[in-house]
C-alpha cells in the first residue's frame, strides 16, 4: 500500500461516488477511514497487517540497513560527480538527505518517530562527513606533495638519510591505536563544521539536508474508523 499517504484527508467526490484511496476502486456499500483517507475493507485489512508486520527491533534494523545503503549510494553519487566533472557540488548533500530519509521511512513501514528521525539524521551526517573528509584529505595530500617536491625538502631528506643511524622503534600498542582511531573519527565528524566556518553556504546546505531527513521521518499514528455506510445521494430535481 505504498501509494497511500496519511498526511491529509483524501476524498473522491460525494458519498455516492466514494473511491478507495489505496486501490482506486469504487466503494458501493461500506468503507473505512484510515487517517482520514477513505479505504475499502480489503485495503484496510492490508494496511493494518502491514502496519503490524514485524517487531520493533526488526523494523529498526531494516531502517538501519536501508538507510546505510542509501547513504553509501549518496556518497557514491557525490564521488562520481566529482570524478566526472572535477568539481564538488555541495547540493548533492540534499539528495543524500532525501535518499536516506526515504530509505529509513521505508524500513520503518512508514511509522516514523523520534528514533527513526535521529537515525536518518545520523546517517545523512555520516555521508556528509565522508565526502567532506575526502575533500580535506585531497587538499592535505596536495600540500604534502608540494612540500615534498620542493628542493629544500629533497636536500634535507637526503642529508637526514645519510646521517641517520639505524634504529628500531617500538610498535604502538592497542590503546594507542584505539586512541588514534578515535581522534581521526572525531576530526572527521568535525569536518563539516570546520568547512562551514570558512564557507557558511556549505554548512547551510548540510543543515537543509539533515532537515529533509528529519522531516521525512516524522511520526505517524495510525487511526482507523469505521465501518461507515456509503449513503446514496438524492437524485437531482
Amino acid at each position: 500500500m505504498g501509494n497511500l499517504q496519511f498526511d491529509h484527508v483524501e476524498r473522491d467526490g460525494s458519498p455516492s461516488s466514494l473511491t478507495c484511496a489505496a486501490c482506486n476502486q469504487a466503494i458501493a456499500t461500506s468503507y473505512y477511514e484510515v487517517n482520514g483517507s477513505v479505504t475499502c475493507q480489503p485495503c484496510r485489512n492490508q494496511i493494518m497487517a502491514g502496519w503490524s508486520r514485524g517487531s520493533s527491533g526488526g523494523r529498526f534494523a531494516k531502517a538501519l540497513a536501508l538507510g546505510l545503503g542509501a547513504a553509501v549510494v549518496g556518497a557514491a553519487i557525490y564521488f562520481g560527480i566529482a570524478a566526472l566533472t572535477g568539481y564538488e557540488f555541495g547540493l548533492v548533500a540534499i539528495v543524500v538527505g532525501l535518499l536516506v530519509g526515504g530509505a529509513v521511512r521505508k524500513g520503518s513501514n512508514g511509522r516514523g518517530g523520534r528514533r527513526y528521525q535521529l537515525l536518518a539524521v545520523f546517517l545523512t551526517y555520516t555521508a556528509v562527513v565522508v565526502t567532506d573528509s575526502s575533500l580535506i584529505a585531497r587538499e592535505l595530500q596536495k600540500e604534502w606533495s608540494a612540500r615534498a617536491a620542493s628542493p629544500a625538502a629533497v636536500a634535507a631528506g637526503v642529508s637526514a638519510s645519510n646521517d641517520a643511524a639505524p634504529s628500531t622503534s617500538p610498535h604502538p600498542g592497542l590503546p594507542a591505536i584505539a586512541l588514534g582511531l578515535a581522534v581521526i573519527i572525531a576530526l572527521a565528524y568535525a569536518a563539516p563544521i570546520m568547512i562551514g566556518i570558512t564557507s557558511p553556504i556549505h554548512l547551510l546546505i548540510a543543515g537543509f539536508a539533515l532537515y529533509e531527513a528529519w522531516k521525512l521521518n516524522r511520526g505517524v499514528a495510525l487511526q482507523v474508523t469505521g465501518p461507515c455506510q456509503a449513503a446514496a445521494r438524492p437524485a437531482a430535481a
